[in-house]
Formats: structure tokens, C-alpha cells, sequence
């Protein structure tokens, strides 16, 4: 499927990067990205036409905030072309490679993580998946119990299973995303639970671990039920917000009985690892 990237840069960010967010959802785009300076859309090109563009133009016409944007088109046919020439082995302190089907690992690392990356998010290139990743690795994950909330690739599950997670969830409200989660934990050797949802999805269950590396609306609406699934004493890691959300994120988990206990900064994001009291 050939899909139209639509680049918006906003300034000020917030809050108008999730009202937008959620107006491009409407358009009929399926996916996006965060960036410092506002977020990428991903529309089917199916989807896409002069109406399309139309709405996304009186949009940016806004007297709150300043609003650019630029379209492209990105067949599917050049998506590993792309890749094959972009995307860089990602090496996590020398203890985790992310790398691709094409690269060759020459990385004495204790894990390795082979991702196809496609449309889906998480391939450790971007800031918040590298922390989630750098998070990870001062946890014990052996037979424990772990649920990955917005999966992406699944580079977060796949992990957990290969630092021998016991049952071990994956969620994702995408379906290609679920569909390149399934193919990523065929080319690791990992099994798991992958599911296409959202929070309704997950399991009625305790997890000691729980990841998530969504966006910060998301994770305020689902903060309480992570609070629920998770173990006393069990680990919640956060990513997908910038630095000015970290009181806001804390306030909420703090207000579930979640106490701060790590912090990871790196270009203006934020990772977060609470404990439940």
C-alpha cells in the first residue's frame, strides 16, 4: 500500500500537536510520529485526495499557532530501499543491537533485536524507543510477567523475551503495526501474545512490568488501568512525551499510587520508570 506523509511542524507544540492529532484521525490517517516540532501523518494514499488536502489546508489557517506543512508521496515498493540506506545499526551501551534483516552483526552486545521497521514505530533510532530500550536494561525480566502497551514494531516484547520474559503482551491499535510485530518476533525466534486494540485488549491479569511508549494523552487516559494490571512493587516505563510533560505525567501516576523512581532525558525526551507502591 503506497501511503502520503504529511510533515507538520506547530509552534507553540502544545497543546495543538494533540488537537491536530486527533483532526488528521478524522481525515483518515492510520499512524503518526511526534517530532520536537510537531508530528508526522500517514494517510493511505487511497485515502488521499484534493478534498483531503483542502481540509488539511483550512486547518493550518489558525490564528493560535503557526502551522506548516509539506506532502509526500512514499510508494511501498521503495520502503527497504529507504531503509536499506538510512537506517543505521542502533547500539544501546553495548549490551543491545537493533539492526535490520540486511545488516550484519558484528556487535558483541548481550542482545541483539532484528527489526523489518516498515510503517510501524520502534526501531531505536528515535529518542524515547533508545531510552525504553537503555530503561530495560536495569530490570530483571526473567519470568516476569510483561505487557507492551503500543508495540510498534515490537522491539520493546521481543526484548523482554530475549532478557527471558515470562508471559509477555503486546498491543497495538494499528493493524499493520500488529502485522510487522508478528513478522519481527518470527525473525527473533520469540513468541508472545500480540493483540490488535487498545486498552480493552489487555489481558485481566497482574503484570510485573509494564512499557509503554505512546503519546502523552494516551498515557494520562490509560494510567489508571496500567495502576490496576500492575503488580505491587512491579515497574511502569514511560516514553512518547517531552520534558514540559514531565510534571503533568508524574502528577497522574503519583495521584495512582505510582512512585517516580528513575528518569532518562536525551534530546527533550523523557523516559520514566515508576514503581507501584
Amino acid at each position: 500500500m503506497d501511503y502520503h506523509k504529511i510533515t507538520c511542524n506547530i509552534q507553540p507544540r502544545d497543546p495543538w500537536v494533540d488537537i491536530f492529532i486527533n483532526q488528521f484521525g478524522d481525515l483518515g490517517c492510520d499512524s503518526f510520529e511526534e517530532t520536537k516540532i510537531g508530528f508526522n501523518a500517514y494517510i493511505p494514499s487511497s485515502a488521499f485526495n484534493s478534498k483531503t488536502e483542502e481540509k488539511i489546508k483550512r486547518a493550518s489557517q489558525i490564528d493560535h499557532c503557526s502551522f506548516e506543512y509539506s506532502i509526500k508521496k512514499i510508494p511501498t515498493k521503495n520502503w527497504n530501499e529507504v531503509w536499506e540506506s538510512s537506517f543505521e545499526p542502533i547500539l544501546v551501551e553495548n549490551w543491545c543491537a537493533i539492526l535490520a534483516p540486511f545488516h550484519q552483526n558484528t556487535f558483541n552486545t548481550k542482545h541483539s533485536v532484528v527489526i523489518e521497521p516498515k510503517m510501524s514505530f520502534g526501531t531505536g533510532h528515535h529518542e524515547t524507543t533508545f531510552m525504553m530500550v537503555l530503561a530495560m536494561k536495569e530490570l530483571v525480566l526473567k519470568d516476569k510477567d510483561v505487557l507492551d502497551m503500543g508495540s510498534g514494531t515490537g522491539v520493546l516484547a521481543i526484548l523482554a523475551k530475549k532478557m527471558e520474559s515470562n508471559y509477555t503482551e503486546a498491543i497495538d491499535i494499528e493493524k499493520w503495526a500488529v502485522e510487522n510485530c508478528v513478522e519481527n518476533a518470527y525473525k527473533n525466534n520469540t513468541e508472545f501474545i500480540i493483540k490488535l486494540g487498545g486498552k480493552e485488549q489487555i489481558s485481566d491479569q497482574l503484570f510485573d512490568v509494564i512499557l509503554a511508549n505512546i503519546n502523552r494523552n494516551i498515557l494520562i487516559d490509560q494510567m489508571s488501568i496500567y495502576a490496576t494490571r500492575l503488580k505491587t512493587g512491579g515497574k511502569l516505563l514511560l516514553s512518547g512525551f517531552l520534558t514540559d510533560d514531565e510534571n503533568t505525567i508524574t502528577d497522574c501516576a503519583n495521584a495512582q499510587s505510582l512512585e517516580l523512581t528513575k528518569k532518562l532525558n536525551k534530546e527533550n525526551w523523557l523516559c520514566l520508570t515508576f514503581t507501584k507502591k
